[in-house]
């Protein structure tokens, strides 16, 4: 099968406005994983609802999507919160299968509760920008998904000054270090750990706010995302932020240049053998450290 030159390219730049979306899922996840060592199977579904609060704010208010970024971030960061304090708390040092039980738990919830609200159907939102691209030699850059991208450079660069140059971030890495040490140095472990899983949720809604500008809204849409979620992050290595966005370009860029090669259907298989080739080969992904003996 002979594919041009030209339509490899678009390929490659498809898969890497729509990877930093997946980042953005990812690093969410990847940011909860690092700090608490608990494994949140209803990422994408917080994902879902912030894809559905700024459907909501824009067509109950008018709110750009590009305004209700902020909004969707905010509320599901205080919905993240409230999860940690009812939920995660309690089963911080409980048995692994407790905690896979307990966030499969949230994940049920999440999803079966925004179908009985918002029913069983596909939405779409409609923007000024909505539809709009640019050929640009024959090189395709729909403004949506550009948004997207430029975006996720931004919260991508926040998130890393969040951690690397403010008290909080830097005690969340303390925490996810050595927590005994951190509290005996007076870092209050609750408090990381609410504002570990509410950044990582809150991330992960604006990725869905993002996604929303040029991708169907149904409830169970937070499945796939997970899933890729969590390839993107063994790939990247496991509490890397840089890792899980880099990974994620590639993801999203193997998944649109195959799709060139074999039935679209099938493109998804590509990220699962990825995976495994991962797990296989370099288990502590591209940019993980490796465990010391």
């Amino acid at each position: 099968m002979m594919v041009d030159p030209l339509s490899i390219l678009n390929a490659i730049i498809s898969g890497i406005l729509i990877g930093s979306v997946y980042s953005l899922v990812a690093m969410g996840l990847s940011l909860i994983w690092g700090i608490m060592d608990i494994i949140n199977f209803a990422q994408g579904d917080y994902m879902m609802l912030g894809a559905f609060i700024t459907y909501w704010m824009l067509v109950l208010a008018g709110i750009d999507p590009l305004i209700s970024v902020i909004i969707s971030f905010a509320i599901i960061f205080g919905v993240g919160i409230l999860t940690q304090a009812l939920v995660i708390d309690r089963i911080i040092d409980a048995p692994f299968v407790s905690q896979v039980v307990s966030t499969f738990a949230i994940l049920l919830i999440i999803r079966y509760g925004s179908e009985t609200v918002f029913g069983p159907y596909t939405r779409r939102v409609e923007t000024w920008y909505t539809g709009i691209t640019y050929n640009i030699m024959g090189i395709i850059l729909p403004l949506p998904e550009i948004i997207a991208f430029i975006i996720s450079i931004l919260v991508t660069l926040i998130l890393y000054i969040f951690l690397n140059k403010t008290y909080v971030g830097i005690a969340m890495q303390a925490v996810s270090q050595n927590r005994d040490a951190a509290a005996i140095l007076g870092i209050n472990i609750k408090r990381m750990y609410w504002f570990a899983f509410g950044i990582g949720v809150g991330i992960t809604a604006i990725a869905g706010t993002l996604l929303s500008t040029f991708y169907p809204i149904y409830p169970e849409m937070g499945a796939f995302f997970t899933f890729l979620a969590f390839i993107i992050v063994v790939f990247g290595g496991f509490g890397s932020i840089f890792g899980s966005y880099v990974a994620g370009l590639i993801i999203g860029i193997s998944e649109t240049v195959s799709a060139l090669f074999i039935l679209p259907t099938w493109k998804d298989v590509i990220a699962f053998l990825i995976f495994v080739i991962i797990i296989l080969f370099r288990p502590t992904g591209l940019f993980g450290v490796k465990a010391s003996s």
